[in-house]
């Protein structure tokens, strides 16, 4: 999602004219030296304008965005831009210098033993990843813990501590979350569990000394919710059952590894409605959520989000359309769909406000939603075709919901870029809620502009994510 910037120009030719209208701008590099012969030279004129781009005729689009690809030869490329306005023309011409880029490979990240074993605890906000890789989303997640955990450091990045869950399992800590001190991991036995209705959620209770690491995930096939505890060995003589329950079938207790004891939660249900996992003292606490009563949308409270705000704009279009006006308009024209239709709707932001990612993930949690998405508009790629549509999930069971929205919105004919999992963005983190999140279309993207700057069409796009949430709910109310 980067802005396009400004290239630097040469002096027009003494025919330009100062009412007809003129930026021209290029991709992501700040300067007019470029690394690819393949270069899209995108300017913005007066709509009703005509442009030619090294003397061949491109189309002016609606918003006055207009563009052409040009193979760039070494060295300086002088490119002539000419608009006409009724009587009126202006000329000018983009200078491009095509360098060649050097060789380089990205040094990989490197892990370094500790000298000596490390005592850590978690702090609040803590969680773990696979590895010490990363993108501008972080590294890839396993899942979030709970703070006062003792943890045994063994290696160490820049940022992240190598900590070792097990005798065969370790896990990546980014240090911000942890402080020194503490006892070190520690292999213990467990106690008594129950499993009980408390309503609105099955509640599974395991007894443990100390609190231990744990790793969670979800499968579908058959609905199953496993939690590897690390450093427990099964003395759980007693797994009691208090009452019939709403969701879960059955609890299995297996010893996977000498020091790892996972729980295999198995459901009733063809489809998951959430679940979370903390601890009250020094008892593991894990809360499924029950279908909800009606899957009526009239019944449901639904969570939305428009990406970016406030001092965070997101993408920008070289016609000037702001990401975040775009998301929060088509996200608004979604609440009032659902809103008409009797739902209770939660908004994360209803106007030009930035809240953080854990602020946004917090009211919907407060709010209890039943179920979430969250808006936002791409940015990359060529800017002279269709980039198309997609949509995205992290947890495996989040991807029929996805999936529901991303054939809502193909069927309007966009493009398919695709549908994405295990994507590592913070609000598809939460497991305690269905969660899904849409790239509209493509800022850059000269044709998709014209349609986000079309105020009807963005209700148009609403509607086929409200019809995308209907036929999820739909599709998981005759599968149960």
């Amino acid at each position: 999602m980067k802005q396009l910037i400004a290239c630097m120009l040469i002096a027009g030719a003494g025919t330009a004219m100062a009412n007809v209208p003129l930026k021209i701008y290029k991709g992501d590099n700040r300067s007019d030296t470029v690394y690819s012969e393949k270069h899209y030279l995108v300017g913005v004129t007066s709509p009703d304008a005509k442009a030619t781009v090294n003397g061949t005729p491109v189309h002016v689009y609606k918003t006055g965005s207009f563009g052409a690809e040009i193979n760039l030869k070494k060295g300086e490329n002088l490119i002539p831009v000419h608009l006409s306005c009724k009587k009126e023309k202006k000329d000018t011409t983009v200078r491009v210098f095509l360098a060649e880029r050097k060789k380089s490979a990205a040094a990989p990240v490197e892990t370094k033993t500790l000298e000596a074993p490390l005592f850590i605890t978690t702090l609040p906000g803590a969680y773990f990843q696979y590895g010490n890789g990363g993108d501008r989303l972080g590294g890839s997640k396993m899942n979030f813990i709970d703070a006062d955990i003792n943890l045994t450091a063994v290696g160490e990045t820049d940022y992240l501590y190598k900590v070792q869950l097990s005798q065969n399992n370790f896990a990546y800590i980014p240090k911000e979350y942890t402080k020194e001190g503490g006892e070190g991991a520690s292999v213990v036995n467990t106690g008594s569990a129950s499993i009980s209705n408390t309503g609105k959620s099955d509640r599974i209770t395991l007894a443990l000394p100390c609190r231990l690491p744990y790793w969670n995930r979800a499968e579908i096939d058959p609905q199953t919710i496993k939690v590897s505890v690390y450093g427990a060995t099964n003395n759980t003589n007693w797994l009691t059952q208090r009452n019939d329950l709403g969701i879960i079938d059955f609890v299995d207790l297996q010893q996977n590894e000498s020091d790892v004891l996972t729980l295999y939660i198995r459901l009733k249900d063809n489809y998951q409605w959430g679940y979370s996992i903390d601890y009250q003292g020094n008892n593991l606490v894990i809360d499924v959520r029950h279908r909800p009563t009606s899957l009526n949308i009239k019944d449901l409270t639904i969570g939305l989000d428009a990406g970016h705000g406030g001092k965070y704009p997101g993408a920008w279009s070289p016609s000037g359309l702001s990401e975040k006006e775009v998301n929060l308009d088509i996200i608004l024209n979604v609440a009032k769909m659902l809103r008409d239709m009797g739902a209770n709707v939660v908004l994360t932001r209803d106007g030009d406000t930035g809240p953080s990612m854990a602020e946004r993930k917090e009211i919907w949690r407060k709010a209890g939603v039943d179920i979430a998405l969250s808006v936002h508009n791409n940015s990359s790629g060529n800017p002279l075709k269709k980039m198309g549509t997609s949509s995205y999930y992290k947890h495996i069971n989040n991807r029929a919901f996805a999936e529901a929205l991303h054939k809502s919105m193909l069927s309007l004919g966009l493009e398919n870029f695709g549908l994405t999992g295990n994507f590592n963005f913070s609000l598809n983190g939460p497991t305690e809620y269905p969660n899904a999140l849409i790239e509209v279309l493509f800022m850059s993207s000269l044709p998709e502009e014209e349609l986000l700057a079309d105020p009807e069409y963005r209700k148009t796009l609403a509607s086929k994510i409200v019809e995308g949430l209907l036929n999820y709910l739909k599709e998981a109310d005759s599968n149960r």
